[in-house]
């Protein structure tokens, strides 16, 4: 009898601590929801100037850079203006490979040679170093993400499509490897109603969307191309519903503060 009593006992406290187990918040509940607004290429005219349509938000956004070795010492200085306002300039290439395509054919000696090394060169040249990588094309692997990850604190891969926000890749997940959702209108998911969908899913359950673009424009023309009006009602309902503008290095720093 005193055995089956001592076993209810203990079978009791198992059941209780994982109870309280499952009521252990997850280990993003104690983040401040928002998003990382990214923009890919080196459109960076465009860039500097939505910063001005966009300030009233108090916004932060990073800015991957590619073809370093081709902007004006005028471009340049914008990307120094922007970072010294407090936006991130993160890398994409030098030459804005398809890095699996590359390392296929020629090796990842060669890929590091070409798209990365002197990129990092470039950018630390002129006071732009950087820590996090937007891959081009949104093309990667398991060998491309181990190459960049030994050189980059955090890097950012692409998703697509419309699924339920719960089931959404675009959120940051606690790992140096982050996917962002194409925001250009020409994309077939594009929607603004389910970009604040997913914002608001985040906003309720303490979760970071990621986007990403490539030129901001006044009105939509070509492909890769998001207007000023979709960037515009996604930070003013982050700013109006207390989320946070994080930077793509923050994830990172986040992660570790964990």
């Amino acid at each position: 009898m005193k055995t089956k009593k001592y076993f209810l006992l203990v079978l009791s406290i198992v059941l209780f601590s994982c109870n309280e187990n499952d009521e252990i918040p997850n280990q993003q509940s104690n983040l401040q929801p928002g998003v990382v607004i990214s923009f890919d290429d080196d459109y960076v005219d465009e860039w500097f100037e939505v910063n001005s349509v966009l300030e009233p938000y108090d916004w932060k956004a990073t800015f991957f850079v590619t073809k370093f070795n081709q902007l004006s010492t005028a471009k340049i200085q914008k990307l120094k203006d922007l970072k010294i306002d407090g936006h991130e300039i993160g890398g994409h290439g030098l030459n804005h490979l398809n890095a699996p395509n590359f390392i296929s054919a020629n090796g990842t000696a060669e890929y590091l040679n070409q798209e990365i090394i002197p990129m990092e060169t470039l950018m630390n040249n002129n006071d732009l170093s950087t820590t996090s990588f937007a891959y081009p094309y949104g093309a990667r692997n398991t060998t491309t993400d181990n190459l960049l990850l030994n050189r980059f604190e955090i890097v950012r891969g692409t998703t697509y499509g419309n699924a339920n926000p719960a089931s959404q890749n675009c959120y940051y997940n606690n790992n140096n490897l982050v996917f962002g959702l194409g925001i250009d209108k020409n994309y077939s998911h594009f929607s603004i109603s389910y970009f604040l969908s997913l914002l608001e899913y985040a906003k309720n359950n303490n979760k970071i969307v990621i986007f990403y673009a490539h030129k901001p424009v006044p009105t939509f023309q070509n492909n890769y191309e998001t207007e000023y009006q979709t960037l515009i009602q996604i930070c003013n309902y982050v700013k109006n519903n207390n989320m946070k503008f994080y930077k793509i290095s923050e994830l990172f720093n986040l992660q570790n503060s964990i």
